[in-house]
């Protein structure tokens, strides 16, 4: 599984922090309008206590995180002091574990990301109880969003909150489209028309090889847009070659199959640096990051967004649905605090305020929030944000969690690499990691043993 990064320009993140927070305590909201938490219990007197919070991203400092997540939190709730942890390297988790210093609460991705830290340490903390307490109303986030989250459990619990969705879209450099005089893209393009406009927009100039369409293949076979399941029933045996998986991923090849892609693995592993430093790629899925203002700023103001393609069989429909997600360690000695902290930072009120800086895309159900992202930031003045997040996503596909599903997913990416470099068909690709997905499954059931 790819790192996901969501990159969001220093100023937008410093301007949420403020519009975020709107004071003191107060009493809370409705909570179908609101993540606030209202509580049955008996109210106590509100205790100084301290928290932590760990954004398990590569791309978030402890300074970010503490401007967009932590400090918002403690002007909503004075009591609440919270520690705002950054990403340094991939064995800070486990040196947390080994001193006995977990956070109290982890934001990551909900596949790999989630089963790497929370999952791998046996960690994971039902939320149910506290949910129950607090009348925190599951109603408000977005369904595809609270669909992932239930996936990570087969009894019902839920360990996690959806607390901001990675993007399902499309950038495009507006400089190479006015090169060879093609018509920007449209939203509601199918992979017929994307096909067809990254024939047009592929060649080589004057020595320059440009290419029409490149995206991160992760997200293009593991969110693929026909909720292909990767087992069976038992979740014990690799179940993804199928025809219509096939059909799908036949219509995304093609288009890598067009001269000036050149078989070549390194021009998909490099596509990011390819559109924006290299500026030879028109147009570009990032890897459901969110680009920010100096991400961005080579292009000057010559980019926008346009909805991600979609099948001809289903118009308008996205790739699955992936949130970030949040996290409570079933090692912290403050849950309630740290709920309220989950409650808040997933409630209209934050969502709302960050989505308006355009710093993070709001997980909530009610979609008028997407539709101000952006509103209080010149960086977004004048795009296409409302092609951000599609009108629909494909359905998470109904799958038990599988101690195998990294040697599966393993293997679906290996499908990718060996078709795009000419060393398979789809047919022998697809045989070939069914094959060796199966056989690494048994390979870890035997070691267990």
């Amino acid at each position: 599984m790819f790192k996901q990064r969501v990159i969001s320009g220093l100023a937008a993140i410093v301007a949420v922090s403020s519009l975020a927070a709107c004071g003191g305590q107060s009493a809370p909201a409705n909570p179908g309008n609101s993540g606030d938490v209202k509580e049955n219990v008996q109210p106590k007197p509100k205790e100084p206590v301290e928290i932590s919070i760990f954004h398990y991203n590569g791309t978030w400092t402890e300074e970010q995180t503490a401007k967009v997540f932590a400090e918002p939190v403690t002007k909503k709730y004075p009591h609440i002091k919270v520690k705002a942890i950054g990403y340094k390297n991939g064995k800070q988790l486990e040196e947390m574990v080994v001193s006995g210093t977990l956070p109290d609460l982890i934001m990551t991705t909900p596949g790999p990301g989630f089963e790497t830290t929370i999952r791998k340490y046996e960690s994971q903390f039902d939320l149910t109880p506290l949910i129950k307490q607090y009348n925190y109303d599951l109603n408000q986030l977005d369904p595809a969003a609270l669909g992932v989250v239930r996936s990570l459990s087969t009894k019902n619990e839920i360990f996690s909150l959806p607390i901001y969705m990675a993007p399902n879209v499309l950038y495009y450099n507006k400089t190479i489209f006015d090169k060879f005089g093609v018509a920007y893209p449209k939203d509601g393009m199918t992979w017929d028309d994307l096909y067809e406009m990254s024939k047009k927009l592929t060649r080589n100039d004057n020595g320059v090889q440009y290419r029409g369409f490149l995206a991160s293949y992760v997200h293009l076979m593991r969110l693929n847009q026909v909720s292909q399941k990767l087992f069976d029933n038992t979740g014990e045996k690799a179940a993804f070659d199928t025809s219509e998986f096939k059909n799908y991923l036949k219509d995304i090849f093609r288009i890598f199959e067009l001269p000036g892609y050149g078989n070549d693995q390194k021009v998909h592993d490099t596509s990011v640096q390819l559109f924006l430093k290299e500026q030879t790629v028109a147009m570009l899925e990032p890897g459901g990051t969110l680009l920010g203002e100096e991400t961005l700023a080579g292009l000057g103001n010559n980019w926008d967004f346009t909805s991600f393609p979609s099948m001809k069989e289903k118009p308008g429909v996205g790739s699955q649905a992936y949130p970030f997600i949040i996290s409570m360690f079933n090692t912290s000695k403050h849950k309630e605090a740290a709920f309220e902290a989950m409650a808040y930072l997933t409630s209209a009120e934050f969502q709302t305020a960050a989505a308006k800086q355009g710093s993070l895309l709001p997980v909530l159900s009610d979609k008028s929030s997407v539709k101000l992202f952006g509103q209080d930031s010149a960086f977004y003045k004048g795009k296409n944000v409302g092609a951000l997040l599609p009108k629909q996503f494909s359905p998470v596909p109904a799958e038990p969690f599988s101690e195998y599903t990294a040697s599966a997913q393993n293997e679906l990416y290996n499908i990718f690499r060996k078709v795009v470099t000419g060393k398979a068909d789809i047919n022998t690709a697809f045989r070939e990691a069914t094959e060796a997905a199966n056989k690494k499954i048994e390979e870890l059931k035997a070691a267990k043993k």
